[in-house]
């Protein structure tokens, strides 16, 4: 429901800068979705695995969960992130017929925007979905709330500036400020996690 609320706070912003920019962000937002289908499957991965190896009591194999997952979802977010840069705009043909001219421009921004910062959005997909399998719930929740915060600052400012690339980063942005603290819960939670384990 936190990410929700900070999607239909940027989905205001976007709709008070007109119809054609509501179809480039929402034809943008299904090509970028069809490429992030792999996150979502690795964060699913690493709260199982997680869970599990906490189970056995094993932290170190969540250790080398985590590394192998970073090496696997940034090499993808690097190429996904490449081909939504410079041909992403080519998949917009698929869902926009009228005022191509203007809205496959404006899809093209969003994409640019969303490829340049998939690194993070990978990291919230597989750090929170870990941390909830290793039973650690609030802490993903404060991710969420970071989220929704970095989303409705910069979906505020892109509706008073109307700056629809402004509008394009708010995503991005959420995705950056959640990846920072994620990262520090991380050191945390392997901290924490071996005082319980006693190891």
């Amino acid at each position: 429901s936190i990410t929700a609320i900070g999607s239909v706070v940027l989905q205001t912003a976007v709709n008070g800068l007109g119809s054609m920019a509501v179809a480039a962000v929402t034809a943008g937002t299904k090509i970028s979705m069809f490429f992030c289908c792999p996150f979502d499957a690795l964060g699913s991965t690493m709260a199982t695995y997680g869970g599990q190896n906490i189970g056995a009591r094993k932290l170190d194999r969540v250790r080398q969960g985590f590394r192998a997952t970073d090496v696997i979802g940034c090499a993808y977010a690097v190429i996904a992130g490449f081909i939504l840069f410079f041909a992403g705009k080519y998949f917009s043909y698929l869902f926009i017929s009228d005022n191509a001219d203007v809205v496959i421009p404006m899809v093209d921004t969003y994409l640019r925007c969303v490829g340049m910062f998939l690194v993070p959005l990978y990291v919230v997909n597989c750090y929170r979905n870990g941390f909830q399998g290793m039973g650690y719930g609030l802490l993903p929740m404060l991710s969420g709330v970071a989220e929704l915060v970095g989303r409705g600052v910069m979906a505020v400012i892109a509706a008073n500036k109307k700056s629809y690339t402004m509008a394009c980063m708010a995503s991005p942005f959420a995705w950056v400020v959640a990846t920072v603290l994620l990262i520090v819960l991380y050191f945390y939670v392997m901290k924490d996690m071996k005082k319980k384990l006693c190891l």
